[in-house]
């Protein structure tokens, strides 16, 4: 059975939810091939926050943000140590601490993070479950406007 003759088989809020599926995908491939290419090269490393508003509206910004969305809190433990503020000498209060470069001094504040691999993790599930909530939304609005208009 050949493409057209199975899509028109289906019930018409299927058909209306496939079509927005479609929409989502091709917006998605516009996004990323065309538009934020075509912007960088045009404004650089200058482009306005503006540039960001059609993405955002159509939600295939949220994917791409999702690192900044999606908390490592729901997934991971913070069990690593990392120092914000550091000191070469020694201050009332802070522990000794030896920097990544091998430098020794004294940490004066530091915060627990996440492990690296449990943070990508969360990220990776983060970015694909808003790529598949995004295809979800796109798959509702275009089977409730077929069920509405036809």
């Amino acid at each position: 059975m050949n493409a057209k003759k199975w899509f028109f088989s289906k019930k018409i809020w299927l058909r209306g939810g496939i079509i927005g599926i479609f929409v989502c995908l091709i917006l998605s491939l516009f996004y990323l091939f065309l538009y934020f290419p075509l912007i960088d090269s045009i404004q650089g490393s200058a482009m306005s926050n503006s540039f960001l508003i059609p993405p955002l509206i159509t939600g295939h910004a949220f994917p791409l943000f999702s690192t900044f969305i999606i908390p490592y809190g729901w997934l991971c433990e913070f069990t690593e140590p990392s120092c914000i503020n550091w000191a070469a000498k020694g201050v009332p209060g802070a522990t000794p601490w030896t920097l990544e470069t091998g430098e020794q001094g004294y940490c004066v504040e530091q915060i627990m993070n996440p492990t690296s691999q449990c943070a990508e993790v969360s990220e990776m599930l983060g970015f694909w479950g808003l790529v598949i909530l995004l295809f979800a939304i796109y798959f509702v609005i275009g089977a409730g406007l077929t069920k509405i208009y036809k």
